[in-house]
């Protein structure tokens, strides 16, 4: 009974292994983080940790890279990009994320509210013109987000880089389609938002003196326009040219380069590092380096990883216990994967902050029955959330928008174009 309830019925084989892997690994980043509240004082952290990726810029680029290929097929294949293109665009990407974030941002407002009534107190709710400001995503446009929902913050970012974009597209093509190529005006719109992200954040942190320290830019959306836009850039090699996205040596070439430069660089703006440029006195030039070139160094980095993880399909054979294994591996790799929205939205603010912490930690012990609990009450609220909620909601698209091109779609379509 407990399988069923919790089987997502997902078909595996349709999927790409190696992009569920790195979702998968993002949100486990993630929670991992947030699921180190439990023990207070009783963390002393792990050196480890210190070399893992930011699981949410991993988000970005891995989102980045998905939508980025869906706007450049649907671009290709409409020959152009008008109005009804960019509906289209954003109500599939809405019935996606909107429902999810809404259903839990309400229910966040109704338990604060129904827990000062019983309590007689009054709500710890922010004030209404800044929650009206969470149903538009504008709680971090300038700022950084408050203390309510916090980690909405990487969605906000997200959901107005989704606006921008195409946005950016559109009015590039509009400007050159008659003396540039598709290609050259999706390129020119990448580079547009990345550098003009990266010129803002420069300017600003020029401007601004370094004794006001980081100034909260990773969260701020008028910072961080350009955090989708690595992932888009790999999205364009793809597309534009296949036949070295698809080279095995160059592939695993990359990897190995992403991989290395990805630990250097979350290593070099790690906490255990900090010590070393206070002493060296460069700790000035550590928080210009946060405030700016850093957010680009991670992109790229992870950016490298994409062709190596896009042509990861399959787990391999099944046929020997060992494979059956690696198979059973794959696919909670999979469930992972197909839940990671849910679990963004559920794990911190829902179940850590509102339910975990109500119990103090009293020792090493306790600390870790609370992780324990923690994980077990994330993977299980996440998956039913996706089953019974996410799932059935973004299926409603189908029904009020239109397919976007997939790369099969793309693949028949160049078949024909060759008879």
């Amino acid at each position: 009974m407990l399988k069923n309830l919790f089987s997502l019925g997902a078909s595996y084989e349709k999927r790409v292994f190696g992009l569920d892997l790195l979702r998968a690994l993002a949100i486990l980043i993630v929670v991992d983080a947030h699921a180190t509240i439990a023990l207070k004082e009783y963390y002393s952290g792990g050196f480890w940790h210190h070399l893992l990726p930011d699981g949410v810029e991993l988000f970005f680029v891995l989102s980045g890279f998905l939508i980025g290929g869906i706007l450049i097929r649907s671009y290709e294949q409409n020959n152009g990009f008008d109005r009804k293109l960019l509906s289209n665009f954003w109500t599939r990407r809405w019935f996606r994320t909107l429902p999810n974030y809404y259903l839990v941002l309400i229910g966040l407002i109704v338990f604060a509210l129904l827990r000062a009534w019983r309590s007689g107190l009054h709500h710890t709710l922010p004030d209404k013109g800044t929650l009206v400001n969470y149903f538009f995503f504008l709680q971090n446009f300038a700022q950084y987000v408050p203390d309510f929902f916090p980690e909405s913050w990487s969605l906000a970012i997200e959901e107005w880089s989704y606006i921008t974009l195409p946005l950016v597209l559109w009015g590039m093509h509009a400007l050159w389609a008659g003396r540039w190529s598709r290609q050259r005006i999706v390129l020119a719109s990448i580079l547009l938002v990345i550098v003009a992200s990266n010129a803002y954040r420069l300017i600003m942190a020029l401007q601004i003196p370094i004794s006001e320290g980081e100034l909260g830019y990773r969260g701020i959306v008028m910072t961080r326009l350009d955090a989708i836009s690595y992932g888009v850039l790999a999205a364009y090699g793809k597309h534009y040219f296949p036949t070295r996205w698809t080279n095995p040596a160059l592939r695993q070439r990359l990897l190995v380069i992403g991989i290395l430069f990805v630990v250097l660089v979350s290593f070099s703006a790690s906490i255990v590092i900090l010590k070393f440029y206070v002493d060296a006195g460069i700790y000035p030039a550590y928080v210009f380096y946060k405030r700016t070139f850093y957010f680009t160094l991670i992109g790229l980095s992870m950016m490298l990883v994409m062709p190596y993880m896009d042509g990861w399909k399959t787990v391999g054979s099944v046929e020997t216990a060992g494979g059956r294994t690696r198979l059973r591996i794959a696919r909670a790799i999979t469930h992972i994967s197909l839940i990671s929205y849910s679990m963004y939205l559920l794990n911190l603010t829902p179940i850590m902050i509102n339910v975990i912490e109500r119990f103090p930690t009293t020792s090493m012990a306790v600390g870790w029955i609370k992780v324990s609990v923690f994980w077990i009450l994330v993977l299980a609220l996440s998956t039913l959330l996706f089953k019974y909620f996410e799932k059935p909601v973004t299926a409603l698209r189908e029904r009020l928008s239109r397919k976007e091109p997939t790369e099969l779609l793309k693949e028949r379509l160049s078949e024909r174009a060759s008879r």
